[in-house]
């Protein structure tokens, strides 16, 4: 989205000339410009599904992205790899407050 927030809104490209509280608030509320834009207007002329982007380079190909919802397997893999990546942080967190002298949770074990 910040791609097409880009070519949309100049204002995104150049120096911020605002505090951080400021620039805080532009993304969120040129997002919802945009989206007004989109809603009022459906034939807008900013083409978004060509948008070139520098950010991904040559090789991103952002139709594999829109090829269809993802399959049962695919989420079962994706729910798979995220339980182990949690499970690691978690063994290295109760490793940690080991290696520090700190006493384990409840129902803790280290692996």
């Amino acid at each position: 989205i910040l791609t097409v927030l880009k070519k949309r809104f100049r204002i995104i490209c150049i120096p911020p000339e605002y505090n951080l509280d400021i620039q805080s608030c532009i993304p969120p509320a040129l997002c919802f410009i945009h989206n007004v834009i989109r809603f009022h207007d459906p034939d807008d002329t900013l083409d978004y599904h060509r948008v070139d982007s520098d950010e991904w380079g040559a090789s991103y190909d952002s139709s594999v992205l829109a090829d269809g919802p993802p399959t049962n397997a695919a989420c079962t893999r994706a729910h798979e790899v995220r339980d182990e990546i949690a499970q690691s942080m978690w063994v290295d967190y109760l490793q940690e407050r080991l290696r520090r002298g700190q006493p384990l949770l409840p129902d803790a074990q280290v692996e």
